[in-house]
């Protein structure tokens, strides 16, 4: 990773950290910039990156503030199990993506 990608991602941790009051998506646990993990609802995948692509699985909407694994995993949407929840989730980011 580069300086650049570590710097761009402290900032988008900073920011969605600051949308959800610095506190874990999940059980509320209080949360620090080293502390928190941003866990991806749909799956970073190699399918799934290459399918929907980097600016899609990597946008703020897919990604939550959680404290730990526990929490990281009760996030997840895979489409296969989820796939309302997921599919709504697709369109919504490409509606952003799109204006």
């Amino acid at each position: 990773m580069t300086l650049r990608e570590r710097i761009e991602m402290i900032e988008q941790k900073t920011r969605m950290l600051n949308a959800c009051c610095w506190k874990c998506e999940v059980c509320g646990k209080p949360l620090t910039l080293d502390g928190c993990q941003l866990a991806h609802r749909l799956p970073s995948t190699k399918y799934n990156l290459s399918h929907f692509g980097k600016s899609l699985i990597h946008h703020p909407k897919n990604l939550a503030c959680v404290c730990g694994l526990k929490c990281n995993s009760a996030v997840l949407l895979n489409i296969a199990t989820h796939p309302i929840e997921a599919g709504n989730l697709i369109e919504a980011i490409r509606e952003d993506l799109c204006s």
